[in-house]
């Protein structure tokens, strides 16, 4: 055998190993992309104008998301057809974690109820975790004649439809607060919907609409330039402690409580599922973040996984049932 055979059966093995070794870092290839994710920013989609109080809800949390998660964190507004504009957009999105949706209540629970949309909000989402509850208030005009929830109830069966109130949209949770309270209290309200929780708040500074049932209007209420009747949440709001909840008026049925949560297209890998969810929790716990948000009515709350999950299948019904008993519909 001459020195050119004898090479052969020492590259045999070698080239085994050199395959097996390139089969193993194929094999290994995608827990190191989950380990590294994220490495591009990531999209916080909002389905509401800026100012409104889903956009309020998310933004103290981009900056301490992105310092966790080593990537910037981005707030994208998509408003329109009562959030689902938005909505659709991440539906549409890949399943990869760089895509979110930052939502209120209504999107996944009260939309499917009230207008046709295109994406089924009970498969088109992977759902991440809630990161905060709202203390709505019932807020009015300084220019009406009562200051609290008997008053307004007396003026309201006085002079039915005179009162309109404005909400973020048809279909949202800022509506049905609304027409759920007008149900429980037997008045007659007219509903005003806007692109939004911000330009509701505008008009009813401005006296084109008298009454707003959303935590956005919070800061006014403490500037003296609206009305605080009473707050919808489940607790008094530390900003307004004097508010009695609904609740303690004897009307625990006229509330709804509001929250706001996190989804990612459907079949979210749950590496990166598990790795927002433990992003969110620590982002939520900063104190500063819960600073910002108590400054705009809301707590945060962390609530993932199949608790979340099964709030959202919850509400869906109990929604419906609402939607369907008050006949709330998109136009």
């Amino acid at each position: 055998m001459n020195r050119h055979s004898m090479a052969y059966p020492l590259a045999r093995p070698l080239a085994r190993r050199s395959l097996a070794a390139a089969a193993a870092g194929l094999l290994g290839a995608p827990a190191r992309a989950q380990q590294t994710w994220p490495t591009r920013p990531i999209t916080l989609v909002v389905p509401y104008p800026p100012g409104g109080s889903s956009d309020l809800a998310v933004r103290p949390l981009a900056p301490k998301l992105a310092e966790i998660l080593g990537q910037p964190v981005l707030i994208e507004n998509r408003a329109g057809a009562g959030g689902s504009i938005g909505a659709e957009y991440v539906a549409r999105a890949r399943p990869d974690g760089y895509t979110l949706l930052a939502f209120p209540t209504a999107v996944l629970t009260i939309s499917p109820h009230v207008m046709p949309l295109p994406y089924d909000p009970a498969q088109a989402f992977t759902p991440v975790t809630m990161t905060a509850v709202a203390h709505g208030v019932i807020a009015a005009h300084p220019g009406l004649p009562f200051r609290d929830v008997a008053g307004l109830v007396a003026y309201a069966k006085a002079n039915p439809g005179r009162l309109r109130f404005g909400s973020a949209g048809n279909g949202t949770i800022t509506q049905l607060s609304g027409e759920i309270f007008a149900e429980a209290t037997g008045i007659r309200l007219e509903h005003v919907p806007y692109r939004g929780s911000a330009p509701s708040l505008t008009d009813l500074l401005a006296g084109r609409v008298q009454l707003l049932f959303d935590s956005v209007a919070i800061p006014a209420i403490r500037e003296g330039r609206l009305i605080g009747l009473a707050t919808i949440g489940e607790t008094r709001n530390p900003l307004l402690p004097d508010l009695p909840t609904l609740a303690e008026l004897g009307l625990p049925q006229a509330q709804a409580l509001p929250w706001f949560g996190i989804a990612a297209p459907a079949g979210l890998p749950p590496e990166i599922l598990t790795r927002l969810t433990t992003a969110f929790e620590a982002a939520m716990a900063a104190p500063e973040v819960a600073a910002a948000t108590a400054m705009m009515g809301l707590t945060p709350r962390f609530e993932a996984g199949e608790a979340f999950a099964a709030r959202i299948r919850r509400e869906r019904e109990v929604f419906g049932a609402v939607v369907r008993r008050i006949g709330a519909r998109v136009e």
